[in-house]
């Protein structure tokens, strides 16, 4: 039942892509004013610089450059520029967090540290377009990620875009005998140009940045009494081998965003947010670990040829720490740029060949690192959606005592899916049914709500499942939460049978009926939801906004349906059944 078959959507209904952060970031912000956020620089906050910030608003360009935290408030200095002058605005809030990246301002005034392997490697990353070089690599290579070794140069070039020709090359950085000034736009043309093999007429340098590789995690996700968190970078770093940065981010916020709203609603109490550190703060430390794996997988590939990056940064280090600290600058410089000349001449026709018994050697090595796939992996289905949360807002299985994060092993593993608790939701092609008879396809990932705080229970048209639906609904309103009821119809259904859930769950009407589309894992092998979830059709999944799985049962309920949910809703949501709301908090 291992699963890999992304691209043909079946294992989500979306595949996999590659995409900027700056795209994503400008699609995110279009979706926010679409939502009626308010997107503004400073012209648009002329006269609020002490006042409060209202809901709904995004303030461009600003940077926190300190934090107060009293009893009643955390109090954020803000920094803007304004005509060219930097002016400061003070903000308020109960609740602050720090997605400023991987250099954290938020995270280090709150004194958070980080743990792990820092400075990896240092890299001058260069953005710029060629549509010649795009056209060029669809015709002749195309391609996402290039390893490029010459005796000229070294860098990895990465097409963020073929047809479009937008490009990012990483070249190793090796200051301070190198700075950022050496790599002006026209030095990094002609870097680009030997990289290639070719001048490029149309070339245009967008931005040129310096950046450190770090392998890194926050000590803790959530301080200063539930009221600072991380997410993002400013929680973890990685080497970008996989994407995990983007992707483990993403995850952040969409962990984050149910619980700060059920906060915020007064659904749930500030402890919940203890069980953002709880789940999350695990996933990272085990991604910065298979990331790590993965960049030295990648590294495997130049060292075969010779030019092994540990040589080169502890070269660099002797020259900086060691003996060579005494020479002057500009010798010191010379002697890294001969050395690094010379290593590159490893990767030279007359050394790299078949009849160099060197060369023969390392070839022979490189084509057994391919064929056994211990080079850099590009795709990671069981950890970029089979990752599961242990403990937490959720409920585990009674029989899951023993249950651990398996180590990660750098190579790809693929996706099972599962209906245990922590797990995310599997997702399935359903005929979702409306009371006007109308049919529409959709995905069963769509079934949980985007914009309220709202649990899902799926479930068969089962009698005792009915009572469960029943028993969740009542205790989900006592609890203050919206709760929805998915009836999971199989794909055999006679097509004479009624396919509605009125008549069982009235009075409730917050209830969808579904019909699984078949899905064929093989070409003899079908699968119902319930035998994907590994469960039995007598079985039930509480599924959260998140679209996590919260608790299940795998075979119905022996005792009383509403003490069960009682005690699911508590544990989740940390609070006991009570008519009375919570107070709500303002971020």
């Amino acid at each position: 039942m291992a699963l890999f078959l992304d691209f043909k959507q079946v294992v989500s209904p979306i595949s996999v892509a590659h995409f900027s952060q700056y795209k994503l970031t400008a699609l995110l912000l279009k979706q926010l004013e679409n939502l009626s956020f308010r997107v503004h620089n400073w012209e648009g906050w002329e006269g609020l610089n002490h006042g409060h910030v209202r809901e709904k608003q995004i303030l461009m360009g600003h940077e926190c450059v300190s934090i107060d935290a009293t009893d009643d408030w955390i109090n954020v200095t803000a920094s803007f520029l304004k005509e060219g002058k930097c002016m400061k605005r003070n903000i308020q809030c109960s609740i602050l967090v720090g997605a400023d990246g991987a250099g954290s301002t938020v995270r280090k005034l709150a004194g958070i540290t980080m743990k792990g392997e820092e400075d990896l490697q240092k890299l001058v990353s260069i953005h710029f377009l060629s549509k010649k070089l795009g056209q060029y690599l669809i015709n002749e290579r195309p391609g996402m990620l290039f390893f490029i070794f010459n005796t000229e140069a070294i860098g990895v070039l990465v097409a963020h875009d073929l047809k479009q020709g937008e490009f990012v090359l990483q070249t190793p950085f090796y200051p301070p005998q190198q700075s950022i000034h050496d790599f002006s736009p026209e030095v990094c043309e002609k870097l680009i140009f030997k990289l290639v093999g070719q001048e490029l007429v149309d070339i245009d340098v967008i931005d040129i940045k310096p950046w450190v590789m770090h392998a890194e995690v926050a000590e803790k996700f959530v301080s200063c009494d539930n009221r600072i968190l991380l997410a993002g970078d400013a929680a973890h770093r990685f080497p970008p081998a996989g994407g995990f940065g983007m992707n483990t981010g993403i995850q952040d916020a969409h962990n984050l965003a149910w619980k700060l709203a059920s906060l915020v609603k007064g659904i749930a109490p500030s402890s919940i947010l203890h069980t953002y550190d709880a789940e999350r703060r695990p996933i990272a430390i085990f991604n910065t670990e298979l990331s790590i794996q993965n960049f030295r997988a990648a590294m495997a590939v130049p060292a075969t040829l010779g030019l092994n990056p540990t040589v080169a940064n502890s070269v660099h280090q002797v020259i900086t720490n060691g003996i060579g600290s005494i020479l002057p600058s500009g010798l010191q410089r010379a002697i890294l740029d001969g050395i690094f000349t010379i290593g590159r001449a490893q990767v030279s026709e007359s050394l790299l060949n078949e009849k160099n018994p060197i060369g023969s050697f390392r070839l022979a090595k490189l084509r057994r690192i391919f064929e056994e796939g211990k080079s850099l992996q590009l795709q990671f289905p069981a950890e970029d959606l089979g990752f599961r949360y242990l403990k937490g807002a959720l409920v585990p299985d009674s029989d899951s005592a023993q249950d651990a994060l398996e180590a990660p092993t750098g190579r790809r593993r693929d996706y099972i899916p599962t209906g245990a608790p922590g797990s995310r939701l599997t997702h399935m092609n359903v005929r979702l049914l409306s009371n006007l008879s109308s049919e529409e396809i959709c995905s069963t990932l769509d079934l949980v709500s985007g914009d309220k705080v709202e649990f899902l229970l799926i479930i068969a048209p089962v009698k005792e499942s009915y009572r469960l639906a029943h028993a969740a609904l009542k205790v989900a309103e006592e609890f203050k939460v919206s709760a929805k009821v998915c009836v999971m119809w199989p794909s055999n259904t006679d097509t004479g049978v009624e396919i509605s859930s009125a008549e069982a769950l009235m009075p409730w009407e917050s209830y969808v009926d579904v019909v699984e589309v078949e899905v064929k894992r093989s070409s003899t092998v079908k699968s119902s939801w319930w035998d994907m979830c590994q469960m039995t059709d007598k079985g039930a999944i509480l599924v959260r906004p998140d679209e996590h799985i919260a608790w299940r049962v795998k075979a119905g309920i022996d005792g009383d349906p509403i003490l069960e949910m009682q005690r699911v809703f508590s544990a989740i949501l940390g609070v006991k059944s009570s008519t009375a709301p919570l107070p709500r908090t303002h971020i």
